[in-house]
């Protein structure tokens, strides 16, 4: 008569699990979606509307334009907030996932994605409050006073930065510790393999983009995009299933690496 009871707990962790993997899966893809479209709205909507991505490194060009298209621009960053935010459930997702082939490498990465998903908050944030008022001050400002204002726009624009490469930082320790067990756990290579990538890509940008060595930031995002959307798939499509997404083969039990 034990194994009744000894079951039957068993039975209901499974459905945390389920809800957590498809609430993480969901949110991967939201976040995956939504930066590729943020993408598209810098480079066809507020292109259209004359902007250009050098106009981020010229506050005299860009304050202006932001001036006269202050709706448009702060839509940018609620899109880029709304993504970053949607990614919130996946590391711990993906963490309820690998735990049990190796869970204290498994809880170290998911820390570092969710409070890289957490920092990331603050730079879209900053930038939505304090961008239309410098650019209406900047242009109800003359002579000195507009050069103050570029200074403060700069200011805001540097802290963004190094907001937003502290974020890359984070999320990019989760995707590589991750993507090392994916890829030695042996449960979705592909996976593991772009998450590799995905990581080396922003350790190369947050080593270059403050020097100004090279601009490969444009790339980094749908790079990032793409590791969202596999993420987003492989949770949702390991649901209820055994052997497939990130389920392990042989159950929890089949591992033990340390």
């Amino acid at each position: 008569m034990m194994p009744s009871p000894a079951s039957q707990p068993a039975g209901k962790e499974a459905a945390p699990d389920a809800a957590l993997a498809r609430l993480g899966g969901a949110g991967a893809l939201l976040a995956g979606a939504l930066f590729l479209l943020s993408l598209m709205y810098v480079y066809g909507v507020l292109a259209q509307a004359g902007l250009d991505v050098e106009m981020f490194d010229d506050q005299a060009r860009l304050l202006p334009w932001v001036a006269e298209h202050a709706r448009a621009y702060t839509g940018l960053w609620w899109l880029t907030l709304l993504s970053t935010f949607a990614l919130l459930p996946a590391p711990l997702a993906l963490h309820d996932r690998l735990r049990h082939g190796a869970g204290g490498v498994s809880r170290v990465a998911a820390m570092a994605g969710v409070g890289g998903v957490i920092f990331g908050l603050a730079a879209p944030l900053v930038l939505a409050a304090a961008s239309p008022v410098l650019a209406q001050g900047y242009m109800d400002a003359s002579g000195q006073a507009r050069d103050a204002v570029q200074v403060m726009g700069r200011m805001v624009g540097d802290l963004a930065l190094h907001l937003r490469l502290g974020s890359d930082l984070l999320l990019g320790v989760w995707l590589a510790l991750s993507g090392g067990l994916l890829l030695r756990l042996r449960q979705n290579t592909i996976l593991g393999a772009w998450f590799l990538v995905t990581a080396v890509l922003a350790g190369v940008v947050i080593a270059t983009k403050p020097l100004g060595v090279a601009d490969l930031e444009p790339l980094l995002a749908p790079v990032q995009s793409l590791a969202y959307l596999g993420l987003g798939t492989a949770l949702l499509r390991g649901l209820g299933t055994r052997g497939s997404g990130l389920s392990t083969p042989d159950g929890p039990g089949s591992h033990h690496h340390g």
